[in-house]
């Protein structure tokens, strides 16, 4: 006959199994980078307030004016994240400001619209040529040192400009900026991270 003190433990036991949760889901929740939102039209989108830096991948189907704001908690604009007439399709860092706290993305559209909000150590990786189209968000594998340089080029008639952010993930220096084509050679900024592009044409950057 078991004594009364073994029955106890065994049934703590068993409760204890009963409401663990499986392992496996345990990990799935904690692990999960990516949040994804889908709407149409305009949206005021809450979420969790951060000041943390992150990229947020956006794409817009509709053919009128298509814009996104972060918005900080006193629901004041701080960054604009997409700025088109038309689809949309591009790559935006946001809370790159050191006052920068987002609680919110403000949505202006006429067509269905995906954000999906991941951190920024999640941006493309920054290869010695990198070309994209449109608006992107590049990541270097280490901190930059040293007189490097950046050769830079543009296709497109609206505005273009290349950020460097540093490896918080803060604004470091403005290495480009024009409406229309560009073509130059500029000063790779000792510190660099991170380079955000605004563009609405195809554009290459080539480290040196």
């Amino acid at each position: 006959m078991r004594s009364p003190r073994i029955f106890a433990l065994l049934t703590v036991l068993a409760s204890t199994a009963l409401l663990t949760p499986p392992a496996q889901a345990v990990t799935t929740a904690q692990t999960s980078a990516a949040t994804t939102y889908r709407g149409e039209g305009d949206r005021l989108l809450r979420v969790r307030a951060t000041a943390k830096p992150g990229i947020v991948k956006i794409t817009h189907d509709g053919e009128g004016y298509f814009s996104v704001w972060s918005l900080n908690p006193s629901g004041k604009e701080d960054d604009l994240l997409a700025n088109q007439v038309g689809p949309y399709k591009g790559t935006a860092a946001f809370n790159t400001g050191a006052s920068n706290r987002t609680a919110a993305f403000s949505i202006k559209a006429d067509g269905a619209w995906t954000l999906q909000v991941l951190p920024l150590t999640k941006a493309r990786s920054w290869s010695i040529t990198s070309r994209g189209t449109g608006d992107d968000v590049l990541r270097l594998s280490s901190t930059s040192r040293g007189l490097r340089s950046l050769k830079v080029r543009h296709s497109g008639d609206g505005y273009f400009s290349v950020w460097t952010l540093d490896a918080n993930g803060r604004i470091h220096n403005l290495v480009a900026s024009k409406v229309g084509t560009y073509a130059g050679t500029v000063s790779l900024p000792p510190g660099t991270r991170y380079a955000s592009v605004k563009a609405n044409g195809a554009w290459s950057i080539v480290r040196r």
